[in-house]
């Protein structure tokens, strides 16, 4: 127990000291197959690693363990821009309405959501979801025929019972009376939203309705009721105000989607998972549709774009940093430099080009217009396949980092005899614990 507590603060203790960045990233959990697979590449390094020597000094130590972790940090900058490890695709969708009049849409779907571009919906919208509407008589707005005293009713929403109580005093009208109902409800905050309506012919109606939409086919009162009880010392105040009629039942909104007739309670809404769809009005005319679908939103993607050269040139940068004597930096720029140049050509026409040290420089206006002439994010198929081999060299680093080091080979294994051996994974391991056992 002791033991392992030691070398658990050990581990953090150079992690802390050597890793560059700490990241409590998502993308640092991993699957059972995705471990599976870092241990089959591991042993695949180790079968074909010659025995050779290494150097164990601070410095060395600092390269290697901070060349592993900046390469983690890279890959998780790319996936969380990219998506999936073996599908890579720039998440730029945006949803669209051809008739905004009808309906309003937002794709909410994720990479995994399977939603092409030629996915769409047709809705026609026959009738919006409405609340519940009690409208209480009109009254004289400046003469009152109620007795002064203490009142009460009650008030049940979706099941729920509430109680409300007031007085009503000699000097107050109907038009006092309603106000003070209308605020008292409002500040409840039991769902329910009041207000005083006047006929312009000095009269005054008490109007009250909820905010939840949709018919209750469980709830045969409706959405919500209000009562006078006769157990009150005072009682007479509801249908006096006559705030216990219901002057328009709740009612769901009727679609027909891509054919099929539908009912929704609400006029918001999620479409097949993907989309959040937002019911404006009615159809014109039988057969008028909006059609809903997904559509390149080349904003987002040249900002993912942009976000991609910000990771690659802090891994670049960081490397350089790393340009002692114990590292062979050289070699993993070059490595770097010729994934860069096998996609050159196609890069450069998207206004993203080689800069000083070895960085990469992005004109956003270039990639901006390549992306709109040619048809969208489907066009930036180079950019999938350019970070895909960054995303496999990362990887390739990860598992093992020590190839980067300066190092004397020994002895080289024997072709075609070769054997598993744990050699290579214990040299980093034996970065971290050196001298502590």
């Amino acid at each position: 127990m002791a033991n392992n507590l030691v070398l658990s603060n050990v581990y953090n203790q150079y992690l802390t000291t050597y890793a560059p960045q700490k990241s409590n990233s998502r993308y640092d959990a991993h699957k059972r197959s995705e471990l599976k697979n870092i241990y089959n590449s591991m042993v695949r390094v180790n079968r074909d690693a010659p025995l050779y020597k290494i150097d164990t000094s601070e410095e060395s130590r600092e390269c290697v363990i901070g060349l592993k972790e900046e390469s983690r940090v890279l890959h998780n900058n790319i996936v969380s821009v990219m998506g999936d490890t073996e599908n890579l695709e720039l998440d730029a969708r945006i949803a669209y309405s051809t008739n905004e009049s009808i309906l309003s849409a937002q794709y909410s779907g994720g990479r995994d959501e399977g939603t092409s571009v030629s996915d769409t919906y047709d809705i026609e919208v026959k009738s919006l979801a409405t609340p519940q509407v009690n409208l209480g008589m009109y009254l004289p707005k400046d003469t009152r025929d109620i007795t002064p005293g203490k009142y009460a009713f009650d008030v049940s929403v979706s099941g729920q019972g509430y109680e409300f109580q007031y007085n009503i005093y000699e000097e107050e009208t109907n038009f006092d009376i309603q106000n003070k109902l209308s605020r008292l409800i409002n500040n409840s905050g039991i769902r329910l939203l009041s207000s005083v309506e006047e006929d312009g012919r000095g009269n005054a109606a008490l109007r009250i309705e909820s905010l939840q939409m949709g018919d209750h086919p469980d709830e045969t009162a409706g959405a919500f009721t209000i009562s006078d009880t006769s157990d009150r010392k005072v009682s007479g105040s509801v249908p006096y105000l006559g705030i216990d009629y219901v002057a328009r039942k709740a009612t769901d909104a009727e679609l027909v989607i891509n054919g099929e007739e539908v009912t929704s309670p609400s006029n918001l809404f999620l479409l097949d998972k993907r989309f959040e769809i937002k019911l404006n009005g009615i159809s014109p005319e039988p057969g008028i549709t909006a059609t809903v679908g997904v559509k390149p939103d080349i904003e987002a993607a040249v900002e993912n774009i942009s976000n991609l050269i910000d990771s690659y040139n802090g891994f670049i940068n960081s490397m350089s940093s790393y340009s002692t004597d114990a590292m062979r930096t050289n070699s993993l720029f070059n490595e770097m430099n010729g994934i860069v140049k096998t996609y050159g050509r196609e890069l450069e026409q998207m206004g993203i080009t080689v800069g000083e040290g070895k960085t990469l420089g992005l004109d956003k206006d270039v990639l901006t217009d390549y992306m709109t002439n040619a048809n969208g994010v489907d066009s930036v198929e180079a950019i999938k396949k350019f970070t895909s081999s960054i995303l496999r060299k990362s990887n390739q680093i990860s598992v093992n980092p020590v190839e980067y080091l300066n190092k004397t080979v020994v002895a080289y294994k024997n072709p075609g005899k070769n054997f598993t051996n744990p050699y290579t994974a214990s040299a980093y391991s034996g970065y971290m614990f050196n001298s502590y056992c």
